[in-house]
């Protein structure tokens, strides 16, 4: 049997970063984690990938098998976000990715009522994220490179809709930010002056031009 575009392309990214391939409709971690975010991300097990550690969650296989060009896109975009977790280490950038909704855990120091637990609780809401959008805006950045149609601003728009939407727990409510800051890496990438972003990039682009 042939080897498919995504498969030769992981087998790439491999080569500049060890990690693994898993199917989110396969793994009861994830059918776990989907208790916790469904009430937000309703899509977190159909149409998300998630990165944890060394290991990367599709949907399923089918849902790479019938937009293969999509996940070969997708593939690249989480790559971004290991090269950025291993240079950073991992635990930071897993920290930075959380807050600060992480520090609603800050509660269990204290009684579930009272004064310091509300404070708590309150980081619970959907309050900005500029640690998440800053790694999301550098993986974003080749989605907009590699976007195969020519109305990119109107892509990018969506981007920046993502981007407030629920779907990243409204991570950073500001368009226009949002825009510069995703062209800023865009640049970055285009003129490698970012090694990380251009690694990526290049890869993608040979194994893309290798054929089909």
């Amino acid at each position: 049997m042939m080897e498919s575009k995504f498969d030769r392309l992981v087998e790439e990214y491999q080569q500049v970063i060890p990690f693994q391939i898993r199917f989110k409709d396969e793994s009861w971690e994830m059918q776990l984690l989907n208790i916790f975010v469904v009430w937000f991300c309703p899509g977190f097990l159909t149409s998300y990938t998630t990165v944890i550690g060394s290991k990367i969650y599709f949907p399923s296989q089918r849902f790479i098998q019938e937009d293969p060009n999509r996940a070969i896109r997708i593939l690249a975009h989480e790559v971004v976000h290991l090269l950025d977790a291993e240079k950073s280490s991992t635990p930071v950038f897993m920290l930075g990715y959380v807050f600060p909704q992480v520090l609603a855990l800050g509660v269990f120091l204290f009684p579930l009522i009272g004064f310091w637990a509300l404070v708590f609780w309150v980081f619970l809401l959907p309050i900005p994220s500029r640690f998440r959008f800053h790694y999301e805006a550098r993986a974003y950045a080749i989605d907009y490179i590699t976007y195969p149609y020519l109305d990119r601003q109107a892509y990018l728009d969506r981007i920046t809709e993502h981007f407030s939407g629920w779907g990243y727990y409204k991570m950073f409510p500001y368009p226009e930010e949002a825009k510069d800051t995703i062209m800023h890496w865009v640049e970055q990438t285009e003129t490698g002056a970012d090694p990380i972003l251009t690694k990526v990039m290049l890869v993608y682009e040979m194994e893309s031009e290798s054929g089909a």
